[in-house]
Order: structure tokens, then C-alpha cells, then sequence
């Protein structure tokens, strides 16, 4: 059993009807139900609690929520909905020289260890901003227990996929726009940004290459001077001809060829015959070990991304250190933006994962990801997803049986078990 960061999350009063308790005793959960049923309203509302982005919030139909990372109450988020809309209202407080009484106020929760519901002590000339103070700290405390519970970790929503393909232009967005950039935790599904990314990768590892060389090339002058060691030729079992053959030619015309034929003949003889060469070699071998991490993850990539291409292959040349898109037929490179919306989406969402940054770890929301896939596709999305092991929770809402028709199975929960009615609406 794998741990959740988030232990609960609660949505009290949702529509004016019904509250809804979701227990994560797994750090994995697939919610089921019908169209109506609030799946993607819940999910919604957890993105923008998580993300503390209060004012969008504001735009649901709930009372309070609560979400909690640890068993403890006292540790417990709750979120009132009229705080927060007194706290939008308050958009330019700031302005009025609040934020400085706020600073102080927190400063005296912090000294004394007060929770939000205990009373704070004004000066008589803050008591006309006490209202504003009170809901500006009301908000800074949920911050800070969100933001604490989620630390080292990146938020994913991948929103419904029959946007997938729209034009961003349509939605009055410019892809340059600033509106766009903040929002970078929710897939756009750009192949612009897939394109960057790869890029980003190329030159990261050209730029690993370069620096190595340089550093080898300044090195082996003085080992010229001071003469090179004896080394042990046992290492030489040890390379992988595959390996050096991508190395050098990453290196390209930086190296004589006649130089990389002699240390083919050298790693193929097992057998040092120009000291100054089994030299080089072994720092080439160093600088390509230093590009391995990256070179993986592009390859887990690639080899993901092919179980859902049909008629082309995601393609890593290594050895030009360049990642694209390809015809199996006519060989020939296809644009990106020449996919079909479902490839656009499995590239686009694992280029996120799988491409990310080394250490990186995510929490993956998900709202209908079976729409724009095929059957197939459904089974594999999640399974595939989870084995990145770059997610520490996933939460999927879906209704399509085929989305855990797989090893997945067991965390799939129909949503009405955790909702409870509290108003009957009138027929």
C-alpha cells in the first residue's frame, strides 16, 4: 500500500443539496458515476483548493470544504465559501496599507500558536480594518497549510479532452498570453510546448556534450605535460558498443576519424595501444554517463508513447540528439501538429511526466481522460501514467468502465458512495 499526501477532502453543501466525503487511504483513486453526478465540480474545486487559487473558488456552489493531509483536526484546512468571497472583494486591500496590519497580526498567531478561529488583538486605529485583517489571515493560514502539504510536489490537471483539439486563438487567448503562462499546472495540450520541450532536452544534452569536451580537451594538455598513468584495462569489458558509437558521434567532426576508428580497435581488442587515446576514451565514456539520465528518460518516453502511435514512431535519433515524430512508411518526419487530437493528448500528457525534470514528483488530477481514446487506449492510460513512478497521488473521474478495466481495478469507487443528500430537490 502506498501512502496518500492528502488523506480527505470534503465538499459540504454542493449544490445546495449534497456533501461529499472522499477518504484517500491509497495514494491512487478513480471516482465513477453518471454525467450529473458533480465528478468533474468535485475534482474542480480540489484543483483550485490545491492550487489556493481562491478566487476561482469563489465561482462554485458549495458552503465549506475541508482537506486534510494528516488524521489530526487540528491540522485540518476548512475553507468557508462567504470568507472567500469577502476575501475577493477585498481584491485591492493591499492598497490601503492592510497588508502591513495583516504581517503584524500573523506575526502574533505565530507567537502565541493561534489557529484561525481564535481571537486576534487590534490597535484601536486597525479596529475600521478588522474585518478585512481577519479574512486576509483567515486566508494566509490556509495557504500556508496547503502549501506545506503538498510541498515537493507539482500539481497536473488534465482537463476534459474534447478541448483537446480547439484552438486556444477561439478562446480569445493569445499562446503567448501571460493568462496562459500562470495557469502552466493545467494541460493546454499545445504540441508548440511538446516542440520547446524537446528542444529543451537536445540542447541540455548538446550542452553536457560541449562542456565535457571542453573540459577533456583542456585536461589532456596536462596530461601531455605530466605523461598519462598506466590504467587498468579491465574497464574496457565494461563499455557497451553501442554506447560509443553514439558518443562519438555526438562528438562529430570535433574528433579525426581516423582517431575514432583506433578506439573501436581499441575497445575491440580489449587492449591499450595509444595512452593518449585510452585516455580520451574513457572521458568521452564519462561525459555520455553524465547525458544518461536524460537520454532514459526520453527513451521511457519514446517506448510509452509507441503503444498508442499507429502508422508512425515517436523517434530518439541518439546520435544526432534529435526527437520526432515519424512515418513507418515513407520514413519521412510528421509534424506535430499534424497528429490526430488523440495522439496530441498521449504526447502531450506523458512529455509532461516522463519529461520532467530529475526528482520531480506530481500530484495527477484527471477529468474524463477516456474521451478522444480508444478502448484500448482507456486500459492503458492510467497503468501507464502510474508507471512513470513520478506520481505520489492520482485522482481520476470518469465513466468509462474501460478506464480501469486493468490492474487499476481495485481503486475504482463509484462517487455516489461518498455523497450524502441533505436537501431533496423539488420534482
Amino acid at each position: 500500500m502506498n501512502t496518500s499526501p492528502i488523506k480527505s477532502f470534503s465538499v459540504y453543501g454542493l449544490f445546495g443539496t449534497s456533501d461529499v466525503h472522499i477518504p484517500f487511504d491509497e495514494n491512487i483513486k478513480i471516482l465513477v458515476g453518471e454525467n450529473g453526478l458533480g465528478k468533474t465540480q468535485v475534482l474542480n474545486i480540489l484543483y483550485y483548493t490545491l492550487t489556493q487559487n481562491f478566487l476561482k473558488l469563489s465561482e462554485f456552489y458549495f458552503e465549506r470544504l475541508v482537506l486534510r493531509f494528516s488524521e489530526s483536526d487540528a491540522d485540518a484546512i476548512e475553507i468557508n465559501i462567504e470568507n472567500i468571497k469577502i476575501i475577493n472583494k477585498s481584491v485591492n486591500w493591499s492598497s490601503s496599507g492592510v497588508a502591513k496590519r495583516v504581517g503584524a497580526a500573523m506575526a502574533v498567531l505565530d507567537k502565541n500558536n493561534s489557529s484561525l478561529t481564535h481571537p486576534v488583538s487590534l490597535k484601536a486605529s486597525h479596529i475600521k480594518h478588522q474585518g478585512k485583517i481577519h479574512t486576509a489571515i483567515y486566508e494566509l493560514k490556509a495557504k500556508t497549510k496547503i502549501q506545506s502539504g503538498i510541498s515537493g510536489k507539482d500539481i497536473l490537471y488534465f482537463p476534459t479532452f474534447r478541448r483537446v483539439e480547439e484552438d486556444l486563438h477561439n478562446l480569445g487567448y493569445d499562446e503567448q498570453d501571460e493568462r496562459l503562462n500562470q495557469e502552466d499546472t493545467v494541460i493546454q495540450f499545445g504540441m508548440d510546448d511538446v516542440s520547446r520541450k524537446f528542444a529543451s532536452i537536445e540542447n541540455k544534452i548538446d550542452s553536457l556534450l560541449k562542456e565535457g569536451f571542453a573540459k577533456i580537451s583542456s585536461e589532456i594538455l596536462s596530461q601531455l605535460v605530466k605523461g598519462f598513468s598506466e590504467t587498468d584495462n579491465r574497464w574496457l569489458d565494461t563499455i557497451d558498443q553501442n554506447a560509443l558509437e553514439i558518443i562519438l558521434a555526438r562528438v562529430g567532426k570535433q574528433l579525426p576519424e581516423e582517431d575514432k576508428t583506433a578506439m573501436r580497435a581499441i575497445v575491440a581488442d580489449k587492449k591499450e595501444t595509444n595512452p593518449s587515446l585510452m585516455y580520451f576514451l574513457k572521458k568521452l565514456l564519462e561525459i555520455y554517463d553524465t547525458q544518461k539520465t536524460l537520454d532514459n528518460s526520453v527513451k521511457q518516453f519514446r517506448d510509452v508513447c509507441n503503444k498508442y502511435l499507429v502508422g508512425k514512431q515517436l523517434f530518439y535519433d541518439e546520435s544526432a540528439i534529435k526527437i520526432f515524430v515519424k512515418s513507418d512508411i515513407t520514413d519521412a518526419a510528421i509534424e506535430l501538429k499534424y497528429l490526430s487530437s488523440g495522439e496530441k493528448q498521449i504526447i502531450s500528457m506523458f512529455a509532461k511526466i516522463y519529461l520532467a525534470e530529475e526528482g520531480q514528483r506530481f500530484i495527477v488530477l484527471f477529468d474524463e481522460p477516456e474521451l478522444s481514446l480508444s478502448m484500448p487506449w482507456q486500459k492503458q492510460l492510467l497503468p501507464d501514467m502510474i508507471n512513470s513512478t513520478k506520481c505520489d497521488f492520482l485522482l481520476a473521474v470518469t465513466h468509462s468502465p474501460f478506464i480501469f478495466d486493468n490492474e487499476l481495478d481495485r481503486y475504482a469507487v463509484g462517487l455516489s458512495e461518498y455523497i450524502t443528500r441533505t436537501k431533496q430537490v423539488a420534482a
